[in-house]
């Protein structure tokens, strides 16, 4: 995710504290707060007909039009379901989705929405939980959690847990150079997104340290830092630069059992 998806995503969003009892757009995260945001890029009228999951654990608000202003009539909770209707590119850029029960406009934003259908995953002992695209799987390792597609690809996702950024071990993999550095805020804690690439194409791919992912053409790194006895690493190992955006929906949908990613954001702006 580039930071221009960051700022603009950050830029608009929008609060309501809309109970599970009143949604009536789609299924509710049971969390009172929800997110209406200004678009990043605009999608194309290609996208009419697919299905887009919401990402964010603030849930997203559904309009009676494509306008901030516009009534809600509903809220999606994060993992929800739809299906794109139609699109305006006003005001950024506005889908028209069918939830659960009732139709509504939500903001074209890849940093709240992703194309595509996600599984949940859930782990009080790993400490987190997550959305991963369905027709990937994942497999719990002594060290680690790991996410790999099903059928085909070589490339993963790798989440490790430790006391501290220092136990995590070196970040920048051995043989590869930064490529790429941008900070991003991930549940609420700040972390910097380090791509890496592989100096030769040559060299052979090792295992990850304390995994069994393999190192392929580029590596992203994120580490937080949740307190002075808790920490954590989202990595991805990826052949094609374009894949790093399924790197973006994994770490957009995350959640961990610490305070700020608990807590609704505060400081959003009042819708116009």
């Amino acid at each position: 995710m580039t930071q221009l998806r960051l700022l603009l995503a950050l830029s608009a969003i929008s609060l309501a504290a809309c109970s599970a009892s009143s949604t009536s757009g789609g299924s509710s995260s049971g969390t009172p707060a929800t997110a209406s945001s200004t678009p990043g890029a605009s999608p194309t009228p290609r996208l009419v007909g697919t299905m887009r999951t919401v990402m964010t654990q603030l849930g997203l608000n559904m309009h009676a039009d494509a306008a901030r202003s516009a009534p809600v009539v509903g809220v999606l909770g994060q993992g929800a379901q739809v299906s794109v209707l139609d699109y305006k590119a006003t005001d950024g850029g506005w889908f028209k989705v069918q939830g659960q029960t009732t139709a509504g406009w939500i903001v074209a934003d890849s940093t709240l929405t992703a194309a595509g259908t996600f599984t949940s995953y859930a782990s009080s002992g790993r400490g987190f939980s997550v959305l991963y695209p369905d027709n990937w799987t994942f497999a719990e390792e002594p060290n680690d959690t790991l996410f790999r597609p099903q059928a085909q690809g070589a490339q993963t996702i790798v989440v490790r847990t430790a006391a501290g950024l220092a136990a995590l071990g070196p970040e920048s993999p051995s043989g590869y150079t930064t490529s790429f550095s941008n900070q991003e805020i991930v549940c609420g804690y700040t972390g910097q997104l380090l791509e890496y690439q592989r100096q030769s194409a040559a060299a052979s791919p090792t295992p990850a340290a304390g995994s069994a992912a393999t190192r392929l053409a580029f590596y992203a790194d994120i580490r937080l830092r949740f307190d002075s006895a808790h920490a954590i690493e989202l990595a991805m190992n990826y052949d094609v630069k374009g894949d790093l955006d399924i790197f973006a929906d994994f770490y957009n949908s995350i959640s961990f059992p610490y305070p700020l990613c608990q807590a609704p954001a505060s400081a959003a702006p009042t819708p116009t």
